[in-house]
């Protein structure tokens, strides 16, 4: 699906708001609303791990979604507090108690993805992680050296690049890609096709939620 859906990889990639994450000019009033609006969107997507593990077939499957929620609880902060460090505030400052009405969206595609099947829920929560990894490795691992105005390394916003362009964060990609190929493989027709709709959806939830912050959107 990455193929047949790289033209929404590639709008990701080019929005303003992750171009200006690309070269510093992102405005801080846009930062301080993507933290505040992505640590509620990461609480929905825990929630979304609870109910993998009420899908879950075995106990392979709910070991592997406790693992995901260990790891969105114990890590996924560190790109937040990069962000945060460039604003020059607390974590704590920049948390807000509403999504917006993007976020809330997307927040729902995923909740109702859980009530349908495994395969369903798996292809909404996969284009999360993978247009931020690509999207890190491309620019962070390769074009951030021949793009003029790039950040430097020592750059506050280089911690948020760094965590989704770690080796580690790849593996875990590549983990969840396999298993939702093999759950796609397992499908009927009408599962993989709402699989498929899933996927492309989030997809185009992540360009919003870019746009979200970029606008400053409220109700």
């Amino acid at each position: 699906m990455g193929r047949r859906y790289a033209h929404l990889f590639d709008e990701f990639y080019d929005h303003p708001f992750l171009a200006g994450l690309r070269d510093g000019s992102v405005a801080p009033a846009a930062v301080r609303r993507y933290v505040g609006q992505d640590h509620q969107y990461l609480t929905a997507y825990l929630r979304c791990y609870g109910l993998g593990m009420t899908l879950a077939p075995d106990r392979t499957w709910a070991a592997w979604f406790h693992d995901k929620a260990a790891f969105l609880l114990d890590d996924e902060s560190h790109a937040h507090h990069a962000m945060c460090d460039f604003l020059g505030v607390s974590y704590a400052e920049a948390q807000t108690n509403r999504l917006a009405p993007s976020a809330q969206a997307y927040v729902d595609h995923m909740l109702a993805a859980g009530r349908d099947s495994l395969g369903v829920l798996l292809a909404s929560l996969l284009p999360c992680p993978w247009t931020y990894i690509w999207s890190a490795r491309r620019f962070w691992l390769g074009e951030r050296a021949t793009t003029d105005g790039a950040i430097a390394p020592e750059h506050p916003l280089a911690g948020w690049w760094e965590f989704y362009a770690d080796e580690a964060t790849g593996t875990v990609l590549t983990d969840q890609r396999a298993r939702l190929d093999a759950l796609a493989a397992d499908a009927g027709a009408s599962e993989r096709r709402r699989m498929e709709l899933a996927f492309e959806l989030s997809c185009r939830h992540e360009i919003r939620f870019w746009q979200m912050a970029h606008t400053l959107e409220t109700w």
